[in-house]
């Protein structure tokens, strides 16, 4: 679930977005931070399947019909270009949609930092109180009481989870991203406890440390590293590519197949299904042994309607000719 969202309320006004429309743009407009780009004769565009919008977005709705629907309702506004595959469906932002993160003065609310050079530049308000210069802002007291903007604002944000008790803190209190997209650096403290690869440059690093932190989130405890882990984690990453295993890896975590939960996601399991549960991920649909009893059925009685039809028919056209 997505824990914190900036909502731009003068865009929002301006460009006639309910409150429902608003908090459904903050969110996909941090999107392409995180979701797998994808290739179309139109160009680049992002996945976002409507169970990720009701999953992320529990305030917003439970329908994933109602959610296609307001991502329906920003095309209409003109901030994203809908398109969809087989599977799921494909977003991109608008040049208009780039206002959202301007301020009234057409400059950029949170804009990149420019490298430093030489000594910083001392702020103005210093020369009228040279002795605050320095301090730190009081515990409890607001150290920008006048910015209209929420602090600590990250737009590359993806699924937010609860810390686990005994993991160290993330850099923003009370969120912790745990897929790791950036591969200069990880999205989420790592705490010192969990076992395994700590170099970020090692072909597992993302994978497994994606995977032990939704274990350790759902058994409340560390998953077991070994050469045999290792190895299983490399297989995982040489057959979905590096930049999928650790999402597919913590998506695992999620699935509730009775015989997946007995074996308490081992990843022997993982590798075993690794292109199936690459598909469910990217669709946004769990596949269990009931969900596929009941295709079966329903397949199952088509059949013996369809059969039923065609003795129907030999019986009529018998009949025509006796």
């Amino acid at each position: 679930m997505q824990f914190t969202l900036s909502i731009n309320q003068v865009k929002s006004l301006e460009w006639g977005l309910n409150s429902q429309q608003a908090l459904l743009f903050a969110f996909v407009y941090s999107c392409p931070s995180w979701t797998t780009p994808v290739k179309t004769e139109n160009g680049i565009f992002f996945a976002l399947s409507k169970a990720k919008i009701v999953e992320e977005l529990p305030l917003l709705t439970d329908k994933p019909d109602t959610a296609y629907r307001m991502l329906k309702a920003l095309e209409e506004a003109g901030l994203i270009d809908l398109s969809s595959t087989a599977n799921i469906t494909l977003f991109r932002l608008t040049k208009k949609a780039a206002e959202w993160n301007k301020k009234e003065d057409g400059s950029e609310k949170y804009p990149t930092p420019p490298a430093s050079k030489g000594r910083k530049n001392i702020r103005s308000t210093s020369d009228k109180s040279p002795s605050k210069v320095g301090k730190k802002s009081e515990q409890g007291s607001d150290k920008s009481p006048t910015n209209q903007d929420t602090s600590n604002q990250d737009t590359n944000q993806g699924t937010s989870h609860n810390l686990p008790e005994g993991s160290d803190k993330p850099t923003q209190p009370g969120v912790l991203v745990l897929v790791v997209d950036k591969p200069e650096a990880p999205r989420v403290e790592i705490p010192a406890d969990m076992p395994g690869p700590k170099d970020q440059a090692c072909k597992t690093f993302k994978a497994w440390a994606n995977y032990a932190m939704a274990y350790r989130k759902r058994y409340q405890c560390w998953p077991v590293w070994n050469a045999a882990a290792g190895g299983m984690l490399g297989k995982l990453v040489d057959s979905l590519g590096i930049d999928v295993a650790h999402s597919v890896a913590a998506y695992y975590l999620t699935v509730n197949d009775a015989r997946i939960v007995n074996d308490c996601h081992s990843l022997k399991n993982l590798i075993g299904k690794a292109d199936a549960y690459h598909t469910m991920w990217l669709t946004g649909r769990q596949m269990n042994s009931r969900t596929a009893r009941q295709i079966e059925d329903t397949q199952a009685n088509m059949n013996a309607a369809q059969e039923a039809a065609r003795l129907i028919l030999d019986g009529e056209k018998r009949n025509a000719f006796l």
